[in-house]
């Protein structure tokens, strides 16, 4: 199977005569995201037709074996696992499928089954953990409904690239508003403004700024823009969306959405964005959010400098789970 191996490096800043580098080196395949089955010839096909052209959809045989579940999710990065509890090969299995599947508790999982006494039986099992979205099949798996849920559920593997790459300003900021950027990064459309991310964390949107800030981020609106733009950027990559498409998901003006996907990207078409290999969108929108912590600031002043990547020399951090 095809797949774009990216060397993300560390992104090194310059301010004033000191250089502060922000951790993000990996090697990370992207490009095509990855989904596994377990499912009868119907349901596979149902997936495969609303499976966005980025996506690579593989047919497993069987839990385990060299073309199974175990292999699948040990050998390379996965990022959805749909599989049917009804499926001979799994209904069997059901106790050694949730187990591994909570070995990689961050691939989220969908249950595509069917209302019958053989497809329901297990279904309870999945509840508290393994299951992530639960497909009806014949009640709520069309296919706008069955890309959009897919769409969704791996838009977090990029969200998750950046704030990996974010990680060091971020652990300076308290739990709650730790929790609150996720909630955001994973439902950018449930916060139309700062005072909402601020609520999620029970702050004052005074209180959000000066952390954020402090911690070596450019703004809170800036989070927000970012996370829109995130969002945007894997609707539009999905395909058989536009710009105002995306922007009527993110409940926020077309023009708006625009001119914040041409400030972060530098990109003018939605075309040349959904072009655009996740890597380089992480990384403009690491140098739109990064600014120096508050003491640095004061020690070098505030000009800045994002050199190529030729002049960076960091060694590489260990790999996330799931990346080779």
């Amino acid at each position: 199977m095809a797949m774009l191996e990216v060397q993300f490096e560390d992104i090194g800043l310059h301010f004033g005569d000191t250089r502060y580098t922000i951790g993000t080196s990996r090697t990370t395949l992207v490009g095509l995201v990855d989904l596994v089955t377990l499912l009868p010839d119907p349901k596979l096909l149902r997936i495969r037709l609303a499976t966005p052209p980025a996506f690579v959809v593989r047919a497993l045989d069987e839990v385990d074996g060299p073309t199974g579940l175990t292999a699948a999710l040990d050998a390379s990065p996965v990022n959805l696992v749909v599989v049917d509890p009804g499926d001979p090969r799994v209904a069997n299995r059901v106790s050694e499928v949730i187990g591994l599947l909570g070995r990689y508790d961050w691939i989220p999982c969908v249950v595509y089954t069917t209302l019958t006494p053989a497809g329901v039986t297990a279904l309870p099992r999945f509840f508290g953990g393994a299951m992530h979205a639960l497909l009806l099949s014949g009640i709520d798996d069309g296919t706008t409904a069955i890309r959009d849920m897919i769409v969704r559920l791996t838009a977090d593997a990029v969200a998750n690239l950046l704030l990996d790459a974010l990680s060091r300003p971020i652990e300076r900021l308290p739990a709650p508003l730790v929790r609150g950027i996720r909630l955001l990064f994973a439902s950018p459309h449930r916060f139309p403004s700062v005072e909402d991310l601020a609520a999620s964390a029970s702050m004052s949107r005074r209180h959000v700024h000066r952390l954020v800030t402090d911690a070596g981020l450019t703004s809170p609106t800036q989070l927000l823009v970012t996370a829109r733009v995130l969002r945007a950027y894997q609707l539009l990559r999905s395909g058989g969306i536009t710009i105002q498409g995306a922007a009527e998901r993110l409940r926020v003006a077309p023009r708006i959405l625009a001119r914040h996907l041409r400030l972060t990207t530098a990109v003018r078409s939605s075309r040349d964005l959904s072009a655009m290999p996740p890597a380089e969108v992480v990384t403009h929108c690491v140098r739109s959010l990064y600014r120096p912590p508050a003491a640095l600031r004061l020690a070098v002043g505030d000009s800045s400098h994002v050199p190529d990547r030729s002049e960076v020399h960091a060694p590489p951090r260990p790999p996330r789970p799931g990346h080779a």
